[in-house]
């Protein structure tokens, strides 16, 4: 009735004033248009009404409203299929909104009636939904297969597209042991996080495989948007050997090798050196029942001039006290040389010297080995590289150039004692001879051990014949490594994985000739 009365006060001048009321039934709704303004999705819900005025003369008959769209709004369930409204009454009907988001929603309500010029009318309804709106970006994640030891990120962005604060409650992880998968939140500050309308986020998501499986996780976020106050974002991938490498080696094809030993001759040396002759017993003994045929020499780090004794600059291998004449010419070296060792630029002219002139020592066709005895850094002119393009050509192919150091260990030095004296005293790291004997196929023994006999027979053995072979790639999966010598798989072998190198145990070096395959795969993701 509250409508009715308005209306015919607004429209008294119409019906009151000119009393030209129209014969026959007349649908007047009022108001024209609901709006139910902007309500708080998830909290708060809009209720209004509308009238339908029978402003004409006879009874008006409609059928049941009806909503063009029931998307959020809605009407009283009990409405009846038709109504008859008799001249001058009215019937008020309700109208509910319930938003669930942030939105706009619009819709009509329907109304058929007898009333010839409006049969069919429209009555415009329009509400807001104010709220947060969570995104996420992406929904899931497929890492696909990717290499051990790769790592992977992925870039998670939360945003709020509403326009309420959206707030980020927790973020719970559940994943497959071992968690492979990995949130990282960088900077961000603990939880709750507080996202104003239009902010956004980042955070990773990490991906390092540690084994050969697929992996899964699940990050479940909670927040205060009214619809998706939990969201689940997957995470998988498959931990993969991505990366496989063969390494190829012919064993050397004879076993003539001329040897140079680089002695350091400065004033730190004597044990060293005292050591050194100690030892040579037990490296020549190897070279002899190796029937290796050998040119034996020594120089200085401050003198490219080969020792001589007994009117020999140096021996071979018909010399017939190989050991007496290696001890004399060490014992006779001194320690009055330079303190600035450079036994890499000695060896260097040495070689220059000997490679283009009529030198007996020199042999085109035999491996050239230089060992290195020093306990101090190299300090050649122009650092260690500058002499990797001689030393890769002087001879026919840079496989018969081998290098050998008895040094500081590699990466920070070592610690001695003193043979008399029981003091310990540090040696720093061969730094320069070190990077020689990656280079050429060689390896490194401490100057700080105790006993260097197994030293020098291990020596002696890969200067007579190769029996270690390092690995052309770093970061080696040592579970993955075959080795076969000629076709055949070889068991018998150690990886050594501070030389990164295949090591063969004395009874099973490859033959002169063999061809040595060596199959690996490697951590990362390489290029």
């Amino acid at each position: 009735m509250y409508y009715l009365l308005l209306f015919l006060m607004i429209a008294c001048n119409d019906y009151a004033i000119k009393n030209d009321i129209r014969h026959g039934p007349e649908l007047v709704v009022y108001p024209d248009s609901l709006d139910f303004g902007h309500l708080i999705s998830g909290q708060e819900n809009g209720q209004t009404s509308f009238a339908i005025i029978n402003a004409g003369d006879e009874d008006l008959i409609i059928n049941r409203p009806e909503l063009d769209s029931e998307l959020r709004f809605s009407l009283d369930n009990d409405l009846q299929q038709e109504y008859i409204i008799t001249p001058g009454d009215s019937i008020e009907f309700d109208v509910y909104y319930t938003p669930q988001t942030y939105e706009e929603n619009n819709t009509h309500i329907l109304i058929n009636s007898n009333d010839e010029d409006k049969e069919y009318y429209e009555l415009p309804v329009s509400g807001n939904g104010d709220a947060p709106l969570l995104s996420i970006t992406p929904t899931d994640i497929s890492f696909g297969d990717i290499s051990i030891g790769c790592i992977v990120d992925e870039v998670i962005t939360i945003r709020n597209n509403g326009n309420l604060d959206l707030q980020i409650n927790s973020l719970l992880q559940m994943a497959t042991p071992p968690v492979d998968i990995l949130v990282d939140f960088g900077t961000l500050s603990p939880l709750p996080w507080i996202l104003s309308p239009g902010q956004e986020i980042d955070f990773n998501i990490r991906y390092e495989p540690l084994d050969v499986n697929h992996d899964e996780s699940q990050l479940t976020i909670t927040s205060n948007d009214p619809v998706n106050s939990e969201v689940i974002i997957l995470q998988d991938g498959t931990g993969d050997i991505v990366h496989w490498y063969q390494d190829q080696y012919v064993q050397d094809e004879s076993r003539l090798v001329d040897i140079l030993f680089v002695v350091d001759n400065s004033g730190s040396m004597s044990d060293q050196q005292s050591e050194l002759a100690a030892q040579m017993n037990d490296f020549m003994s190897v070279l002899i029942n190796m029937n290796v045929d050998y040119h034996l020499g020594f120089i200085t780090t401050d003198s490219a001039v080969l020792q001589e004794f007994d009117g020999h600059s140096w021996i071979d291998s018909r010399y017939p006290e190989p050991v007496d004449w290696s001890i004399q010419v060490i014992n006779s070296i001194g320690i009055y040389g330079s303190p600035y060792e450079q036994g890499i630029n000695y060896a260097y002219q040495f070689a220059a010297m000997a490679s283009t002139s009529n030198s007996r020592y020199w042999r085109d066709a035999a491996n050239f080995a230089i060992v290195y005895i020093s306990d101090e850094p190299d300090f050649s002119p122009g650092g260690y590289a500058s002499y990797f393009n001689f030393f890769d050509t002087v001879k026919s192919s840079s496989s018969l150039v081998r290098q050998f150091a008895v040094i500081g260990d590699y990466p920070s030095g070592c610690i001695a004692i003193h043979p008399v004296l029981g003091v310990s005293y540090s040696v720093p790291f061969g730094a320069g001879y070190y990077e020689m004997t990656q280079r050429y196929n060689g390896s490194i023994y401490s100057i700080c051990a105790p006993d260097w006999g197994i030293q020098m027979q291990n020596l002696a053995v890969e200067v007579a014949i190769r029996s270690s072979f390092q690995l052309a790639e770093d970061d080696v999966m040592e579970e993955t490594i075959e080795v076969r010598v000629n076709g055949q798989i070889i068991a018998d072998w150690i990886f050594d994985e501070d030389e990164n190198a295949i090591v063969f145990n004395s009874e099973s070096i490859p033959e002169s000739g063999n061809t040595i395959d060596i199959s690996y795969a490697t951590l990362g993701c390489g290029e």
